[in-house]
Order: C-alpha cells, then structure tokens, then sequence
C-alpha cells in the first residue's frame, strides 16, 4: 500500500505542539505525583513511566510524519527506533537526517506529514 505525503501546514504544527504540550503536562503531573506519593520507589516508578511516554510520542510522530530525500525526492517513512535516535532540527519547515532507501545517500530529509 503506498503512503501519501504533503507539506506540513500551520495547523499541523499546531497539532504537533499540542501533543507535544500534552506529554510534558502528562509527564509533570504523573512525576510529582509519584515522588509525594511514594518518595523511594518513585524514581524506578518515575524513569519507567518516562519511557514509557517517549516511546509512545516517538510511536505517534514515526506514524504521522514522512521524509523527503533531499537527493532525489524519494518520499518514505521510518521506523520508531530510527525516528528516535537521528539527529534533526527544525530549519526550513523541519529535517531529519536519514539514509534514503531509494539512492542510499544520507542527507537532511525534509519532514513531511502523512495523508490519512
């Protein structure tokens, strides 16, 4: 099944801050609540539910969000684990530096959002 990709607009960056806003309140409260609830497994507690919150942020960016090779326009998504651990930054709308699958040369990906 092929994947459609656009152009990330103003609303969709909207979107991403709010999730993102989410995860730090989500992230906040659950902390304080572990540590003044039960002060010495807390910090097991806390580092699990930490994880455990990243892995799913990261999930849901791998699913929404696709790449543009900046050699040769081949549009692809990646895999949470790569989503994760490559480097990136927002400049010009937002890039990732991957490997393309299409002419295996690394560049800055332009970020792209998936069309459901």
């Amino acid at each position: 099944m092929q994947t459609n990709f656009r152009e990330p607009t103003s609303a969709d960056r909207s979107t991403e801050f709010r999730v993102m806003a989410i995860y730090v309140f989500a992230v906040v409260l659950c902390s304080g609540l572990i540590f003044l609830l039960a002060p010495v497994p807390g910090i097991t507690v806390w580092v699990i539910l930490v994880a455990l919150a990243t892995f799913l942020l990261v999930h849901w960016n791998a699913r929404h969000s696709g790449y543009r090779c900046a050699h040769c326009g081949h549009e692809f998504q990646v895999s949470v684990l790569t989503e994760m651990i490559s480097p990136h930054g927002p400049g010009g709308g937002g890039w990732k530096y991957l490997r393309c699958p299409r002419c295996d040369r690394k560049s800055r990906a332009r970020v792209l959002v998936v069309v459901d």
